[in-house]
């Protein structure tokens, strides 16, 4: 009997068929070798409210997918339904990209890396595990959970925004009325309102375009000068920020080493998984050496604690888990927990900058009426200097 072809083989791993030992392949990491174009190409999918508005459109193609692998619906087949419409819709042409490699016999997270546009490292190495652990239906099942959860998150956070934004206006609007009132008492007259408060709102309106368009481009400016890399080493050391991306990456890799070792793949080749899926390119830059440590009879908690991605308790459950034989519902545990407790961070984050902006604004606010009120008075200290009656002089003196 001739061996499968490749998109035979292809086919049999995404319908759950146990795959031969898969050799450990090196982390990949693009983003030394692309230009600044690709750089700021992969950075505006990654921004925050660009996938925003993409969610949709992602979460019904992994619900569809989802659908058509329990149906029992081969993948090119599945990708081909997927792909309909794909002369108007740019993510539509690269899922057909996607399926028309599929075809010629490459595997799904294969061909999705060539799109690093649409479909994130994180989530190709979470497919990745699924394909080779022969659970892709669990793997899709747990990339539309999380990201219907990330999409709460955003939606929560923007939500937390809208008071901050509240105070803003509050504080554009008083501003204006308070220079506009400056300038009546300067020119002494009413019709020099209108025009005072129209351009001093504008100013202002101008300000605080530049400012949200600066911070908007900071992600782009960044990739585009080639600093992502730097930028990932020095958030996670910021207070809170570095907590909540240290909680995501740890949630990521625990999902993933988890769901793979509960398949029965390898233990090196989930912990390869694992640290793609962590996002973290030090943490994947370090895959190789982990895995000899691993293969030359280290234990899994030691390896995990020599590359530093869980600390604390997660790393005391890993060890109970690695001891007691449980280590997958254990791992899967601790990816909950850490999700939620990287939302929390994210909240006391979001907090913080919204009391941060309350006290500019009162102090803003308050340094300004205070400003106006001493105008005001030294104002009224000349006009009544200039009224006194000026003393007769002195026939006496010389």
């Amino acid at each position: 009997m001739k061996p499968p072809a490749p998109a035979e083989r292809s086919q049999e791993r995404s319908q759950g068929s146990t795959p031969q030992r898969p050799t450990v392949r090196t982390a990949q990491s693009p983003h030394a070798s692309s230009g600044a174009r690709e750089r700021v190409v992969r950075a505006w999918a990654r921004h925050p409210l660009v996938a925003m508005a993409r969610h949709r459109r992602r979460l019904t193609f992994f619900v569809g997918l989802h659908a058509l692998l329990r149906a029992g619906v081969p993948l090119n087949i599945a990708f081909t339904e997927l792909s309909r419409g794909a002369d108007k819709d740019p993510f539509r042409r690269a899922v057909a990209q996607v399926g028309a490699t599929i075809a010629q016999g490459a595997g799904l997270a294969e061909a999705m890396r060539r799109h690093p546009s649409w479909f994130e490292p994180q989530v190709v190495a979470a497919l990745e595990a699924g394909e080779v652990s022969g659970t892709l239906e669990h793997a899709l099942a747990g990339i539309i959970a999380r990201q219907e959860e990330l999409q709460k998150l955003r939606w929560r956070t923007l939500s937390l925004c809208l008071y901050p934004a509240y105070l803003l206006v509050a504080f554009l609007i008083g501003g204006a009325l308070l220079e506009g009132a400056g300038a009546v008492r300067t020119s002494e007259t009413l019709d020099a309102l209108p025009l005072a408060l129209a351009g001093s709102l504008i100013v202002r309106l101008l300000k605080v375009t530049v400012i949200g368009l600066t911070i908007f481009s900071v992600p782009l400016a960044l990739a585009a000068l080639g600093l992502e890399d730097r930028w990932a080493r020095l958030r996670l050391r910021l207070p809170l920020l570095g907590s909540f991306y240290r909680r995501t990456q740890a949630s990521r890799f625990c999902q993933v080493l988890g769901s793979s070792l509960e398949a029965g793949v390898e233990a090196a080749r989930s912990l390869q998984l694992a640290l793609e899926a962590s996002g973290n390119a030090e943490l994947q830059a370090r895959t190789a050496p982990a895995i000899e440590r691993l293969r030359d009879g280290a234990n899994l908690t030691d390896v995990v604690e020599w590359l530093g991605v869980l600390e604390g308790e997660s790393l005391r459950h890993l060890a109970i888990g690695e001891r007691t034989g449980h280590l997958p519902p254990l791992l899967q545990q601790q990816a909950r927990e850490n999700s939620e407790a990287g939302m929390r961070v994210l909240q006391v984050l979001v907090f913080t900058a919204i009391a941060v902006l309350v006290v500019f604004l009162m102090v803003t606010s308050i340094a300004r009426i205070f400003e106006s009120q001493r105008d005001y008075f030294r104002r009224l200290e000349d006009l009544t200097e200039g009224t006194r009656p000026t003393p007769a002089p002195d026939p006496t003196s010389p």
